[in-house]
């Protein structure tokens, strides 16, 4: 009994250790295989701290610039609450970086006494967003799209009227904080103005004008290029 015992013992270690000897053939397969070519002590460092995924960073910058130039373009009156504020449209400073916040955080107010004086609604369509350049923490966008705007009819006030759409074309500055992809300027390539981030509000500025200074993509009373209420209804002829 003692030499049965002896002899199922070593089966029992011999297979064990045929299944590591298998396992170690396994990783040093896998390392050859998939690790970048190079000594063997860069191809653990490859498998153990993989090369940043281009495709995947390009993928989340056009994501997070169309995003972010679709709500900085869409407000109305639908948005104002019980206290005359847009809070859902000032949270898009969520998506940017502390610096640009700040920017946008001083000039939202525009935006809602725009909206409150006029009634005057926007909806921005990005149709074209590229990469201009990328690295890991930084990239620029070309976005390329249209603002509608729509106002309360002169002759029934219940009734919106749809003014010129606006096109616009924007280079957005994003960064790459903790992971996420941030906004950190604008820019109208198109207004001759200073981007948004760089643009400054004189003191005294009337809101719902269009004080000097004020950042690209605030509407005035009337849009630049869109047509006022009296050309889209026929009145006034």
């Amino acid at each position: 009994m003692k030499g049965t015992s002896a002899t199922l013992r070593w089966s029992v270690i011999g297979l064990l250790l045929g299944v590591v000897v298998a396992a170690l053939g396994v990783s040093v397969w896998t390392l050859a295989d998939k690790a970048v070519p190079g000594n063997p002590g860069k191809k653990l460092d490859s498998l153990l701290d993989p090369p940043r995924d281009e495709s995947a960073d390009r993928e989340k910058v056009l994501a997070a610039g169309r995003t972010f130039v679709q709500r900085f373009n869409t407000y109305g009156p639908d948005l104002l609450d019980s206290a005359g504020k847009m809070p859902e449209y000032a949270a898009l400073g969520k998506l940017m970086t502390a610096k640009f916040r700040t920017v946008f955080d001083k000039n939202v107010g525009y935006a809602v006494e725009t909206v409150k004086q006029t009634q005057i609604g926007r909806k921005g369509t990005p149709y074209a967003v590229g990469v201009a350049s990328i690295d890991e923490d930084s990239a620029e966008l070309l976005v390329a799209g249209i603002v509608q705007f729509t106002l309360p009819s002169p002759a029934d006030g219940s009734k919106q009227v749809q003014l010129e759409p606006l096109r616009f074309r924007y280079e957005v500055s994003l960064v790459k904080q903790h992971g996420a992809w941030l906004v950190d300027d604008l820019d109208d390539l198109d207004d001759q103005l200073p981007s948004f981030g760089e643009a400054s509000i004189p003191e005294g500025g009337v809101p719902g004008g269009q004080p000097s200074g004020q950042p690209s993509g605030q509407p005035s009373t009337e849009p630049s290029g869109a047509a006022t209420p009296s050309q889209t209804t026929g009145e006034g002829q």
